[in-house]
């Protein structure tokens, strides 16, 4: 039997980012992880909250959202590389977390791209 090869979604790609941030993030110094960690899992938290209500939204109605949306992923961009320039983070911790952000916030400018064609 052949196996199935799929992209996975935007929601996937968020649920994963949250599972490999969170174990970095509960290793953080107890001061850190109540301050800038506290702050970045309620970040990709709220994100993922965002694309599954821009999902169930009504085309007209998603562009906001997915704005919203993108300004929360800059937002996650900046914290991971503060955590890196704080040394919270080592490099290869960042490059793993940065290279999954960027590409979340690739697909969601492509999926804003798509919703003003619409």
């Amino acid at each position: 039997m052949k196996k199935l090869e799929f992209k996975p979604s935007l929601v996937y790609k968020i649920y994963k980012f949250y599972l490999s941030t969170y174990n970095k993030l509960d290793k953080l110094p107890k001061k850190n992880r109540y301050s800038i960690g506290q702050k970045i899992e309620n970040n990709i938290l709220e994100l993922l909250e965002l694309i599954n209500l821009a999902n169930i939204q009504i085309k007209n109605l998603r562009e906001p959202i997915l704005h919203k949306a993108s300004a929360k992923c800059n937002l996650l961009k900046l914290l991971i590389r503060l955590c890196y320039d704080l040394n919270l983070f080592n490099e290869r911790q960042y490059i793993s977390l940065e290279s999954q952000i960027q590409e979340i916030g690739k697909m969601i400018g492509g999926w804003i791209k798509f919703a003003r064609t619409q």
